[in-house]
């Protein structure tokens, strides 16, 4: 048996024709390249969903539907000290301090992104500030 045929042989036994292996390719390789993201890019990606997790729970918590939000800060924070993909079993989460402002009132909220379809929105300073103090 040549080696075209051994190879052959292999391509058949697996049961995935040619153009459907490359079709998989193709959906999983951006997936790879993806999850490659600098933190930088993560975290320009993940900020409106942070603002706008922070500006749910502020309008709500103002009472005012026509707060606006503002990124305070951002930074990555790894829970057990090591990120997704350097072994661990980690996690990496965009970590935003987003302030929202009024109707003459202010709150700071520390929003945590995994990805920018879950975030969470908690108070970071606890306390309403009347006058946008």
């Amino acid at each position: 048996m040549t080696t075209s045929e051994k190879i052959n042989r292999v391509n058949q036994s697996s049961g995935i024709s040619r153009p459907v292996r490359v079709g998989l390719a193709a959906l999983v390789l951006p997936l790879l390249i993806s999850a490659c993201a600098t933190e930088a890019q993560f975290l320009a990606q993940t900020a409106p969903s942070a603002v706008n997790t922070a500006l749910a729970r502020g309008r709500f918590e103002l009472n005012c539907p026509d707060a606006t939000g503002t990124v305070l800060s951002k930074k990555m924070t790894y829970i057990n000290g090591v990120g997704v993909g350097m072994g661990g079993g980690g996690y990496e989460w965009g970590e935003f301090t987003v302030g929202v402002r009024g109707c003459g009132k202010s709150a700071v909220f520390e929003t945590m992104c995994r990805d920018q379809d879950n975030c969470n929105a908690f108070a970071g300073n606890g306390r309403v500030l009347e006058g946008g103090q």
